[in-house]
């Protein structure tokens, strides 16, 4: 018999903008990159930045096809419960071609530091299996 393959995927992948309403995005839209059971994996974005709490990107153009002011995209991932997003999303929203990189680099990120083994699981391990 061949051996079952362990499910690696944490999520399931998103692109997609909606409006989270949680405490935290106080109403401004997120950018979904993944989804779970429960919760969305999602960078915020908004137009005024807290530089003091928060480290953000200066989007090259906005999202949003008929807004013209400067967009900022928050750098660290946010996991929401999905109650506190709209049902409809924004379709026509996308970043432009040099703003994708960045992004797609944040998300990277998140990835593996979510699929790591914790710290000396490999030492652990062989102990265990010696015993």
């Amino acid at each position: 018999m061949s051996r079952r393959k362990k499910k690696t995927r944490k999520y399931k992948p998103r692109n997609e903008f909606r409006r989270n309403i949680s405490k935290s995005a106080k109403g401004h839209f997120d950018y979904i990159f993944g989804e779970t059971d429960t919760h969305y994996k999602s960078l915020g974005l908004t137009t005024h930045p807290q530089e003091e709490k928060f480290n953000y990107h200066e989007l090259t153009e906005n999202p949003n096809p008929e807004d013209n002011r400067k967009s900022f995209l928050k750098l660290n991932v946010r996991s929401t419960n999905k109650k506190f997003f709209d049902k409809i999303t924004k379709d026509n929203w996308k970043f432009s071609k040099e703003d994708m990189p960045v992004v797609r680099h944040i998300i990277k990120k998140y990835k593996k530091s979510t699929n790591r083994k914790p710290k000396n699981w490999y030492t652990k391990k062989a102990k265990k299996n010696n015993k």
